[in-house]
């Protein structure tokens, strides 16, 4: 056979001329490129679908134990944006990841973040070298605060002499150990001097001290810098306006409490576990109060507890002015005032909550804003005993988008109840937006039942609302003084 006759039938085509062994040519070359087209393809599935897998862990820098919950992210050109995990209880993290070079990064809230960079990812398995995390308050020069290192974690402390005795002792710690870190005898069961004594500088809020002032008043840190309530109230409150929103009429202003709006409603027990509790602490923007950040502060109970008392102090470096929102009558019954030679107990049984909604003005940047104190008893006849955390700025968040949606669920409850109070603190928020808010929360929560009906009830009552402004009409909202409640009119 010729051999223009093969190649011809390998070309497909059984004329003859002289474009023959030309089209052959041709057609050859397009198949070759083809077969080694679809092999080279097959060549590199493989190396497409693999991945490196990259182990490593983060332990506390000074304790040496595991940290958990440290969030862990993975930056490189390879990718589109960034992978992120966080690590278990035994503080370890996997992140599976393309070949090439990334930067970790190890963030958690009350540590200052580390970075590393050239990190060389192949495919197959990868142990990094652990990562220590320092506490914040370690890097800060000149705080106001007293050290915590050589006592227990620097962020929180439980005062029953547990805590500081992890610590590796030099000498006897007790004689360096500040006051509070100290197991605290009991104070004498007087009402004030038991908070004077566990909550310095500071005095139990009294019914007979608020009742009648309307909202509670903004504080200038430089005149009084620590907060305290107690836990002393209930969902009556709330329940009564939903009734009287139900009959399409709006509740009285004095019988709106707004602590029992809040917690009418089931946050979750999130947050830092401290000793016995759960404690969260998170911030964003305030939508009526320019200037301001609104602040939830929950605490809830991993124990059943006799006695529980409340306090923050804030920092003067870093807050100029505050306000706590409800809580202005601490009394069950306005009738009968408690007696204030008597200090009545305040139980908070295992996984009850309670938060608190405050309004902060920040100064300028910082560490931490403030402290968060606890007062507790456990059972009867037993030591006051105290736990501590430190609130770091870096919970107050830049927007309402990106704080937890039962931070921004008690923000709207609170905000309600200031409404239908008449607050001077809510004139610039007006229902409409309230119940954008509302809506902002997003789900899962406003699928639950309670909080759908908290979206209608703030409905009803912007239709019911018809009061007249006490503060004067609305071409005024764009100058209203942001720190001072003005007089009826002005």
């Amino acid at each position: 056979m010729k051999p223009g006759a093969t190649c011809g039938t390998l070309g497909g085509s059984r004329r003859k001329g002289p474009w023959r062994g030309r089209r052959v040519v041709v057609t050859m070359k397009s198949t070759s490129a083809r077969w080694l087209c679809c092999l080279l393809v097959l060549l590199a599935l493989p190396a497409l679908g693999q991945e490196g897998s990259l182990t490593g862990s983060v332990l506390h820098a000074l304790s040496q134990q595991p940290l958990a919950g440290v969030k862990v992210s993975a930056a490189s050109p390879v990718l589109q944006g960034e992978r992120v995990t966080t690590t278990d209880a035994r503080g370890l993290y996997t992140l599976r990841l393309p070949p090439g070079r990334y930067a970790l990064r190890f963030e958690k809230e009350s540590f200052s973040p580390v970075t590393r960079t050239d990190v060389e990812v192949k495919a197959g398995p990868r142990r990094e070298a652990p990562v220590a995390l320092h506490p914040a308050l370690a890097a800060v020069s000149g705080s106001t605060f007293q050290p915590l290192a050589p006592f227990a974690p620097p962020l929180r402390l439980e005062s029953d002499g547990v805590a500081w005795m992890a610590a590796p002792r030099v000498g006897d710690i007790r004689d360096r150990a500040p006051p509070w870190a100290l197991p605290q005898n009991p104070p004498p069961r007087d009402g004030a001097s038991a908070f004077a004594q566990m909550f310095p500088g500071s005095k139990p809020l009294r019914d007979s001290d608020t009742r009648g002032h309307g909202v509670n008043p903004t504080i200038d840190t430089e005149e009084e810098r620590v907060s305290t309530y107690t836990f002393q109230m209930s969902t009556a409150s709330y329940a009564l306006a939903r009734g009287y929103l139900e009959r399409d009429t709006l509740p009285a202003e004095e019988s709106v409490r707004v602590e029992d709006f809040v917690n009418s409603f089931d946050l979750g027990p999130s947050g830092e576990q401290v000793g016995l509790f759960f404690l969260t602490v998170e911030g964003f923007p305030s939508p009526s109060r320019k200037g301001y950040h609104v602040v939830r502060v929950s605490v809830c109970a991993r124990e059943a507890l006799s006695d529980v008392g409340v306090q923050l102090e804030f920092e003067r470096g870093a807050v100029s002015r505050y306000r706590l929102v409800g809580y202005e009558n601490q009394s069950a019954t306005p009738e009968k005032p408690s007696d204030d030679d008597e200090e009545t107990p305040v139980p908070l049984a295992k996984g009850a909550c309670v938060t608190a909604i405050y309004e902060v003005k920040l100064l300028r940047p910082a560490i931490a804003f403030g402290t968060l104190r606890i007062l507790y008893e456990q059972g009867e006849n037993t030591m006051w005993r105290r736990v501590q955390m430190l609130m770091p700025s870096s919970t107050l968040r830049s927007s309402a988008a990106k704080v937890a949606p039962a931070t921004r669920l008690a923000y709207v409850a609170a905000a309600f109840a200031e409404k239908l109070r008449g607050s001077y603190w809510t004139r610039s928020l007006d229902w409409a937006r309230l119940h954008a808010l509302w809506e902002e929360v997003g789900a899962p929560l406003t699928e639950r039942p309670d909080v759908v009906e908290l979206g209608a009830l703030i409905k009803k009552a912007g239709a019911l609302d018809h009061r007249k402004d006490l503060y004067g009409p609305a071409s005024t909202l764009s100058n209203m003084d942001m720190d001072n409640v003005p007089g009826p009119g002005k």
